[in-house]
């Protein structure tokens, strides 16, 4: 196991668009693209957790097309809905019920 790995702490940067880096050992690790986000404002912190697929089985499957109206429904930025959409398209749990 590297070193790198090891840490179990480090700072990660946001970028204008919101993007978080995460370190390459980390997302090697849990080779997953899927995280999930737990914002807990009462405890002043983000909790960052890849997503497992048993978690991803047990959400209900929508199609690209639905997804994406229900997307633009949302109040989000437009690339953003863009890079979900392509995400959910990328997914192998969207590929898998396809």
């Amino acid at each position: 196991m590297s070193q790198t790995l090891l840490q179990e702490e480090t700072l990660l940067k946001i970028f204008g668009t919101g993007q978080i880096t995460i370190p390459k050992s980390w997302r090697d690790f849990f080779n997953s693209k899927n995280l999930k986000a737990i914002f807990q404002p009462d405890e002043n912190q983000i909790i960052i957790k890849p997503i497992q697929m048993v978690e991803m089985e047990e959400t209900e499957w929508v199609s690209a097309k639905n997804f994406q109206k229900d997307l633009n429904k949302a109040n989000l930025n437009s690339q953003f809905k863009k890079d979900l959409l392509n995400a959910y398209k990328d997914s192998d749990f969207y590929k898998n019920k396809e």
